[in-house]
């Protein structure tokens, strides 16, 4: 399954912004929050991806 969401800041933000940004997804990745959230959701068939994807 593929859910297809993004986040972003405007470029306006500095590439520090855009680096916050990649490194709070993958902390959210990593801790283990998003993989809870589809269970707590009840979202079937659907996987944490994996840092490269």
């Amino acid at each position: 399954m593929v859910i297809r969401q993004a986040m972003g800041v405007p470029k306006a933000r500095g590439d520090e912004a855009a680096a916050y940004l990649s490194r709070f997804v993958e902390d959210m990745k990593a801790s283990g929050f998003v993989r809870a959230s589809l269970e707590r959701h009840h979202i079937a068939g659907a996987a944490v991806a994996d840092n490269d994807q």
